[in-house]
């Protein structure tokens, strides 16, 4: 029996502001030629699992990891895509209806997201969602990505529910889905635009509803 639900942010709750922020990153950076999962695993570890208290400081952390040359273009460039992301971004027409509906039947709810100290935050403040949530877990305030054997673990901890009893929605298999399996728990890939060919996926929150 589910007992409590984690969802990824991005993709599954919230829809982007911007077409691919990651790849937009990577353009910027002119690091196009670089394996795009070997990007985003160097650029999340240099940016979302540190604190930073500017989004100029946490770019700049992203240049020196990638041995680039800090100039106010490229940071000026790489900002102003990072904000319009978050400021234009909106929560998908179906979230809060389906977070109501778990919460009425009983069901814990975390929230775990790879993220820098910015995006996630402010829209968790934009729709006032963290009221929704017996854990956020997010990387930049725990220090580690959510491919982290940790992070589930220590989130599992807090929601006081052991792995078999939990349920990951996300819409990665590859930082999402896997993560969760290897940590024991079940989960459910959402493809809203239905792109991936995945067998036992959901197109539609709603449709968690059929794994609890």
């Amino acid at each position: 029996m589910v007992k409590a639900v984690i969802f990824d942010f991005w993709g599954t709750l919230a829809d982007h502001g911007i077409k691919s922020p990651l790849r937009q990153a990577q353009w910027i950076l002119y690091l196009s030629k670089m394996d795009f999962a070997e990007f985003v695993n160097k650029f999340e570890e240099a940016f979302m699992t540190k604190q930073f208290n500017t989004l100029e400081e946490g770019f700049k952390a992203v240049l020196a990891a990638f041995e680039r040359q800090e100039n106010f273009e490229t940071l000026n460039d790489l900002i102003g895509m990072w904000n319009k992301n978050w400021m234009l971004g909106k929560l998908y027409d179906d979230t809060i209806e389906v977070i109501e509906m778990l919460k009425e039947k009983g069901i814990k709810l975390a929230l775990v997201s790879n993220t820098d100290s910015v995006s996630v935050g402010k829209m968790l403040e934009k729709y006032d969602l963290r009221k929704y949530f017996d854990v956020v877990a997010l990387s930049c305030e725990r220090g580690m990505l959510k491919s982290d054997p940790k992070m589930f673990e220590t989130i599992l901890q807090e929601l006081e529910v052991n792995a078999e009893d939990a349920l990951m929605v996300g819409d990665s298999p590859e930082t999402d889905i896997e993560p969760a399996k290897k940590a024991g728990v079940q989960a459910v890939l959402i493809d809203r635009r239905d792109k991936r060919p995945y067998e036992g996926k959901i197109l539609v929150l709603k449709d968690v509803e059929k794994f609890i």
